[in-house]
Formats: structure tokens, sequence, C-alpha cells
């Protein structure tokens, strides 16, 4: 009863630091989403999903935390807490990602809104296109044809007109980074599930333990 009591301790809390770290991974690029905040104001009207990366990050970074001093302690009160957070959060995450895909073709309508904006002269418009493209390295939000006739500067890298402007729309890279974002969020789905399996078995080994003590 014992080894089996030691080998569940161990694997929850290496699951618990892998949540703690995936929380800090999450964390990270919420953060780092928040400083380039200048770089997509205009084409993202929202700060919402930004806050909500870095809310959850954070909460994960948490949980992940509680939950390796639970199993070193081996607190029946303070896992069973772990477990309805963890419970919470997982549910949470998934009806965040179902909004995200709900809500893709407004985003996607509203970028596109602020491109034809740009292209009609509107200097806002036009300020955060030639930032988001000369830090991201993209042209357009499908392609260099997106501009039609006058292509800006910033679709050039280094702002070198004599060169060919970048090849790839905007839009290629934010895909990249979402999928960046999904794989990472899958990662963590998949640790809080497990989490909470051997949660629910440290629990019951626990209770097994007193029980016959």
């Amino acid at each position: 009863m014992e080894g089996g009591m030691t080998c569940v301790k161990y694997t929850m809390f290496i699951f618990n630091l892998l949540i703690f770290l995936a929380g800090a991974a999450l964390l990270g690029v919420g953060i780092w989403a928040a400083v380039s905040a200048n770089a997509f104001s205009g084409v993202i009207t929202s700060q919402g999903l930004i806050y909500g990366i870095i809310v959850v990050g954070a909460v994960v970074f948490l949980i992940g935390f509680l939950g390796c001093c639970g199993a070193v302690n081996e607190n029946k009160c303070l896992l069973g807490s772990f477990f309805t957070l963890v419970l919470i959060l997982f549910i949470l995450q998934i009806v965040f990602a179902i909004l995200l895909i709900v809500y893709k073709p407004k985003a996607e309508k509203l970028i596109e809104d602020s491109l034809t904006n740009a292209r009609s002269g509107n200097a806002t418009d036009m300020a955060t296109w030639d930032v988001l493209q000369d830090a991201v390295g993209c042209c357009g939000y499908n392609g260099p044809k997106d501009w039609q006739t006058k292509i800006p500067s910033s679709c050039y890298p280094g702002k070198n007109t004599t060169r060919s402007p970048y090849p790839n729309g905007c839009k290629s890279q934010f895909g990249a980074l979402f999928w960046v974002v999904a794989g990472i969020a899958l990662g963590i789905l998949l640790i809080e599930l497990l989490a909470m399996i051997f949660a629910c078995c440290m629990i019951r080994t626990i209770s097994e333990t007193k029980e016959y003590a």
C-alpha cells in the first residue's frame, strides 16, 4: 500500500509540475501579446482575448503550484479543492475554445474592414498596418495583392522598396500563432485531465491508508 501511495504521489507531483510549466508558457504568450498590443490595435478591437489568455495562464500556473503542494503533503482537502478548480478550468477552456471558433469569421471581417479603410486613406488604420507588417514581416491580409496598385513601404524588408515585398499575407502569420496557442492549450487540457484522474486516485489511496492505519 505504501509503495502504491508513493508511486501515485510522485506521479501526481510530476503532472502538476507539467501543469505549472504549461501555465507559465501560456502566461508568457499572453504577456507577450499584451506588450505587443500596439502592433495589433485597430486590427484587434478588443483586448479581451489577450487578457483571457493571461488570466487562464495565471490560474493554471497557480493550480499547478497548489497541486504540487497537495501531492507532497498528501492533503485530501487540498487535493479535493485542486480537483474542483481544475474541473472548472477544464470546462471554461472548452467553452473558450468553442467561442473562438464561433467568432473567428467576425474577427476576420474586422481585419478585412481595417485593411479596406487603410487602403482608402484612413491614417489610423494605415499606421496600424504599417506597424504590423513591419513587425511581423507580412504584406496585406492574404498577400501583397490586397493593396492593389499601391503597396506601402512597410511591406518591404527594411522598408526598401527596391526589393520584393513580403510574399506572405499577415493571415498566414496569424494562423501560425493561432496553432502555437492551440497546441499549448490542447496540451494543457490533456495534462489537466490526467491530473484530475491522479488526484482522484491519490485521494482514494489516502483514504484507504487512513482506514487501514
